[in-house]
């Protein structure tokens, strides 16, 4: 179980690159999102968001047990969560401009960890880990939103 865990919340070592693993995360994010809603729609997504998010959960759990670290950095299932959130409610791949916003505004609020960002990434266990890249999520998806609606 361990050697899946590895795999699952490192994206299969994506999160162990020298170089900018958080967002590598959320450009998966991206690609993976992109791939489910066109292929499957929104309520595919939101499926595979509900169980990608609770099998996140126990594994990084079983990760973070493992390595007795709080929050690796090679963890990037939780960016790959956040990131999922404000894609939420763009309808289409081909809103580009939407996509680019979610992503810059997702990675701004994971990075500066903006009120209350910081306080979730203190919380201990996989509920620390993957909470701080949620609240930065909805952050980025009031954002997102905000911008959606006020050019149509």
């Amino acid at each position: 179980m361990n050697y899946i865990s590895s795999i699952f919340v490192t994206l299969f070592y994506i999160g162990k690159s020298p170089i900018a693993p958080g967002t590598l995360g959320s450009i998966a994010g991206i690609l993976i999102w992109a791939c489910l809603n066109y292929y499957l729609g929104l309520i595919g997504f939101i499926i595979f968001f509900i169980v990608y998010f609770i099998v996140s959960y126990i594994l990084v759990n079983i990760y973070i047990n493992k390595t007795k670290q709080d929050d690796p950095s090679e963890v990037i299932c939780d960016e790959v969560i956040g990131q999922f959130i404000p894609l939420l409610i763009i309808g289409s791949i081909n809103e580009y401009y939407l996509i680019i916003f979610s992503f810059i505004l997702f990675r701004f609020f994971d990075i500066y960890k903006i009120y209350p960002v910081n306080k979730a990434e203190k919380l201990h266990g996989a509920f620390g880990v993957i909470l701080d890249d949620v609240v930065a999520g909805i952050y980025a998806l009031i954002f997102l939103f905000i911008i959606k609606y006020s050019i149509y």
